[in-house]
C-alpha cells in the first residue's frame, strides 16, 4: 500500500472518512477519500470514484458499504491493485450486472421514500439502533444534519463488471460484525485474508487506529 483511496458510501456525507484517512496517513500512506456529490445515479457514482483514483494515483482501494460496488470500475479505470472491502458489499466475481441495492434493503427503503427521495441513512432504522454506531452523540448530530438525502431512483440502479474481474487484483476483507456475513463467506470462499472487529458498521468512526492498521495487515496479506 503507498497510495490510497478511500471509497465512502453515496449514502454518508464524505467526512465520515476523514479520522480513517488521518490515521492511515499517520502510518505514512498517502490516502485520500471521495464519497460521491452529485445527483445520485449510480453511473455519476462511478465516474466521481474513478477519476479521484486516478487523479491520485491510488494504487489500493479501500471501499466501505455500498462503495463496494464500484471497486471492478475503479480498477478498470485507475491503477488500483489492490482493495480492501470495508464492511462493504461485495460484486459478484463472476462479473455481469447486479443491483446496487439488494432486493430485501430495497423494497424496504422504497416504502419510505417521499417526492422520490429517501430519508437520510441516519433515520433508515429507529435511532436508538442507530446512534450505538457513532462515538458520541456530537458525531451522530453532525453526521445526521449532513447526510445526503438520495433519489429512491438509485435503489432500483444496476451496475456492471467484466468476468472474473478480481482476477488480477489482491482483496482482502476487514469487517465490523455480522452485517454483511454473506461478503464475509464470499471473501472467504475465494480465499482472501478476512478480519473481522466487532465495532459497528461504522468501525472506521469507532477507532480509525485500530481499523487502519487492520485494513493495512489485511491487504498485506
Amino acid at each position: 500500500m503507498d497510495r490510497v483511496i478511500v471509497m465512502g458510501s453515496i449514502f454518508l456525507p464524505g467526512f465520515v472518512m476523514d479520522p480513517f484517512v488521518s490515521a492511515l496517513r499517520e502510518r505514512g500512506l498517502v490516502a485520500e477519500s471521495v464519497a460521491p456529490t452529485s445527483a445520485g445515479t449510480a453511473g455519476a457514482a462511478g465516474e466521481e470514484y474513478s477519476a479521484a483514483a486516478a487523479r491520485l494515483g491510488a494504487t489500493t482501494a479501500i471501499a466501505h458499504s455500498n462503495a463496494g460496488n464500484f471497486v471492478p470500475a475503479v480498477a478498470a479505470a485507475s491503477a488500483v491493485r489492490r482493495v480492501v472491502f470495508l464492511d462493504a458489499i461485495v460484486p459478484p466475481l463472476h462479473g455481469g450486472t447486479w443491483p446496487v441495492v439488494p432486493a430485501p434493503l430495497r423494497d424496504t427503503l422504497s416504502a419510505t421514500a417521499r417526492r422520490g427521495i429517501l430519508p437520510p441513512w441516519t433515520r433508515w432504522w429507529p435511532q436508538e439502533s442507530v446512534r450505538p454506531l457513532f462515538p458520541d452523540d456530537a458525531t451522530f448530530a453532525r453526521v445526521d444534519a449532513s447526510t445526503p438525502c438520495i433519489p429512491a431512483s438509485y435503489l432500483s440502479a444496476r451496475v456492471s463488471a467484466a468476468r472474473d474481474w478480481s482476477a488480477e487484483l489482491t482483496c482482502s476483507y476487514v469487517a465490523f460484525g455480522t452485517t454483511y456475513a454473506d461478503e464475509v463467506d464470499v471473501a472467504a470462499d475465494a480465499g482472501w485474508p478476512v478480519r473481522t472487529l466487532e465495532l459497528g458498521h461504522l468501525g472506521m468512526l469507532q477507532d480509525p487506529a485500530m481499523v487502519a492498521d487492520a485494513v493495512m495487515a489485511a491487504a498485506e496479506g
